[in-house]
């Protein structure tokens, strides 16, 4: 149900108490098996405290009406999002406890409805100004988050978050709040999944493009709403994602925000459950514009995310992923070049290598297994497993040679009693440059692989290149690791197509041909996150296929390339280090809080993150 016009309900009392924090685990009752959730559209208007705290008050009436039991509003709802400074914002901030909380909470009390809104809050103490969203029910305040991942208009005027990543314990379920860039960064809501979290609060105000474009342009999307599914489906929990739609105005400077819409509820699996329309910006009266709801099962999250945390190996990711800037940094092309990049097509059934031939001085990722037959059981492929420099290299050596490029395929590499799933890089002399072995199994490959201990990167003319299999990067940490690592391209052999594609809304991007519902998700979500090109060779499944050249800003700049049915490869001329848009690796690396990422490079069973994912707030406290 769609609202465009201001709501009125019954009158809310002025005078209402302010409520007390309840702390982490006082709310721990017996979560209900069925929840009804929502993503809510509301317009603020612009500088106007007082004014958004009514309409949030009339919101919530209305939203309690439709028997929604966990409502999510937007990013600053109080007070409006686009100021130029601190100065500006000042009249206008709010604190926790406060006016907003004041007005909303006896709503809450009688009709029972949970909800987190964003609010910029001033802290009492130090007067410093957060970007935050607070969680609130029938029995109080629960908890707030202090957003973490500041984009440039944020660093404008808003300091960094304090409070980490939390997991609030409700008779619903436990909930983590995240806000809008928060999500540029996968680390956050894998925070939240450690921690033990069944459904993600996200408040965001999703602009198009970037701040002052005009609208005729302000098509697609940096960030934001169209990084909604990673949050889902690499951490396997519910996300209910808030964000605005109309255009926002600075009267002061004549600035002007575009707002696309889009809000929209993911299960733990990464699919997408409802959406609000993707719509043109458009001056919007203040208030509630959308109620978008459905009924999810938030317990359903827990094995879902036991699954996906299961293959992680914090022992692989320390120190690089809670590393701020340096050494990391230093490892960054410095030299842009141009590059061509290829993926090659194969059908179901024979191995294809004896014709592979890559263009002159261009990378050609063959699919996974490259030697051998597709469908083949893990006993076989076992058998079939050699030393190195054995058939298989020399073939890949041989092909790179032929064509005067570089090649990358993967076979099962036999080292003493283990073998590997070992992915190799071969170079136009027809030698092995590199060679990865599979770190992140899935449980068909450990069903005849072990595991490898170390990311791989490899310079080269081309750029530097990381070496994974496709189906590794379910495991965000290991993406993480190449970005931070300054991979400029990931070689990822695939197999067949997955079955998860990239569900987000198509009028989103800019792009010409949106990879919605054709491009394989989790390389694509790798290739964003961590701002590199990502290549993968693949098998083809009737239409479908893992054969794909991804770019590093599918949004608005860079394609998302699948091959079609007849094609043997897929192939694309860029420059690499990539072409940044709105953001890039280097952004990544010094945008990030790195403060808080301890717990993700340390081992789940040590007593330090016990502790962590059972109390209190802020950075790890044992370190």
């Amino acid at each position: 149900m769609s609202f465009k016009s201001t709501l009125v309900v019954g009158l809310v009392s002025a005078f209402a108490v302010l409520a007390p924090i309840v702390p982490a685990g006082a709310q721990t009752a017996g979560a209900r098996k069925q929840v009804k959730v929502a993503a809510v559209d509301f317009v603020p208007a612009w500088g106007d405290l007082d004014g958004n705290v009514s309409r949030l008050a009339k919101a919530a009436e209305e939203v309690a009406k439709q028997g929604v039991e966990y409502a999510v509003f937007p990013e600053t709802a109080v007070s409006g999002y686009l100021f130029s400074g601190p100065q500006q914002l000042a009249p206008f901030v709010d604190t926790i406890p406060g006016k907003a909380t004041a007005a909303l909470l006896p709503i809450l009390q009688r009709t029972g409805l949970h909800m987190s809104v964003g609010i910029a809050e001033r802290d009492a103490a130090t007067g410093l100004v957060y970007n935050t969203a607070v969680l609130m029910g029938p029995s109080g305040i629960i908890g707030k988050y202090r957003k973490n991942g500041l984009n440039p208009q944020d660093q404008k005027v808003f300091a960094p978050g304090t409070t980490g990543v939390e997991v609030f314990d409700t008779p619903l379920g436990r909930i983590a709040l995240l806000i809008c860039y928060d999500d540029t960064y996968w680390q956050y809501a894998r925070l939240a999944a450690l921690r033990g979290a069944q459904i993600i609060g996200w408040h965001s105000v999703s602009d198009r493009v970037m701040p002052g474009t005009p609208a005729a342009e302000a098509t697609g999307n940096h960030s934001t709403v169209s990084n909604v599914q990673y949050m889902s489906a690499q951490n396997g929990v519910w996300v209910v994602g808030a964000t605005r739609t109309g255009v926002e105005t600075n009267p002061v400077t004549g600035g002007k925000l575009y707002y696309n819409g889009g809000s929209s509820i993911w299960s733990p699996k990464g699919e997408k459950l409802v959406q609000a329309p993707v719509v043109p910006p458009e001056n919007l009266p203040p208030g509630l514009a959308g109620v978008y709801a459905t009924t999810i099962t938030p317990a359903d999250a827990d094995a879902e995310r036991g699954a996906q945390l299961a293959r992680r190996r914090p022992e692989l990711y320390s120190p690089v992923l809670a590393l701020h800037r340096s050494p990391t940094d230093a490892n960054a092309t410095a030299t842009a070049r141009s590059v061509s990049l290829a993926a090659a097509q194969w059908p179901e059934g024979p191995s294809l290598l004896a014709s592979a031939r890559p263009g002159a001085g261009e990378l050609l990722v063959l699919p996974e297994l490259s030697g051998l037959a597709s469908g083949i059981a893990a006993a076989e492929i076992k058998n079939r497993a050699e030393m190195r420099g054995g058939d298989f290299e020399k073939a890949l050596g041989a092909a790179a040679k032929a064509g005067a490029g570089y090649v990358v395929g993967s076979y099962p590499e036999r080292d003493g009693d283990k073998v590997y799933h070992t992915v190799a890089l071969a170079g136009p002399e027809g030698t092995v440059l590199g060679r990865y072995r599979a770190t992140h199994l899935s449980a068909e490959t450990a069903g005849w692989a072990s595991a490898g201990d170390a990311p791989v990167v490899i310079d080269t003319p081309l750029g530097r290149v990381g070496l994974a299999l496709a189906e590794e990067l379910r495991v965000p940490e290991l993406g993480g690791l190449y970005g931070a690592l300054r991979a400029d391209i990931l070689a990822a052999p695939a197999g067949r197509p997955d079955a998860l594609k990239v569900q987000i809304d198509a009028k989103l991007y800019a792009v010409s041909n949106p990879p919605t519902g054709r491009a394989d998700f989790f390389p694509y979500a790798s290739a964003k996150q961590n701002q590199l090109w990502l290549v993968s060779g693949g098998r083809r499944a009737g239409e479908a296929t893992a054969a794909a050249i991804y770019g590093p800003e599918p949004v608005v700049e860079t394609p998302t390339l699948t091959a079609r049915a007849g094609d043997d490869a897929v192939r694309y001329r860029t420059r690499v280090p990539a072409p940044g848009t709105w953001i890039n690796q280097q952004q990544l690396i010094t945008g990030q809080q790195s403060l808080y990422f301890i717990p993700i490079v340390m081992k789940d069973d040590s007593d330090c993150v016990k502790e962590w994912r059972t109390k209190g707030t802020g950075p790890l406290a044992c370190r």
